[in-house]
């Protein structure tokens, strides 16, 4: 069983921002999709858009795809947004569903530091706890995303 968080919202956010806080933001369609049959549906979603603009704009539905053809750049620019989305709106099960495989999936990535893996396992850990709160919601799901981004190389 993962450790439960001692650490408020602002403070995961925080962490976030200091994990991640030094991507920059795609400025070209090279920088944002590796291409493949979505690629397009990428560049029309994200490219020139910031992180709060994706904050504010971000559907679960329609954009967590789209990072399974971003390039590293460009996931770590705007997955801070989703994750943040997702402590804001922790009953969102659509998102918590697209965004959790997301982040499971960019763990078996190597380009992630240490730092990063640390933030995604404190928000992991976060999110376990308020799905507790919400009455059982999908905290063993959390629980195991802190517990393999701990274990990540």
């Amino acid at each position: 069983m993962v450790e439960r968080t001692t650490h408020s919202r602002a403070e995961i956010e925080a962490r976030i921002e200091a994990a991640f806080g030094g991507a920059t933001m795609p400025r070209t369609a090279a920088e944002l999709t590796t291409g493949g049959i979505d690629g397009p549906y990428v560049v029309k979603h994200f490219l020139g858009r910031s992180r709060g603009e994706m904050e504010a704009q971000l559907l679960a539905g329609l954009h967590m795809e789209d990072f399974r053809y971003m390039t590293p750049q460009a996931v770590a620019y705007y997955l801070p947004a989703a994750l943040r989305r997702m402590l804001s709106e922790p009953d969102d099960a659509e998102l918590w569903i697209f965004l959790s495989s997301c982040v499971r999936d960019q763990l078996g990535v190597t380009w992630l530091s240490a730092e990063q893996r640390r933030a995604l396992a404190d928000w992991a850990r976060f999110m376990s706890a308020a799905f507790e709160v919400l009455g059982g919601f999908d905290g063993e799901t959390a629980q195991a995303l802190a517990l393999a981004a701990e274990a990540s190389p």
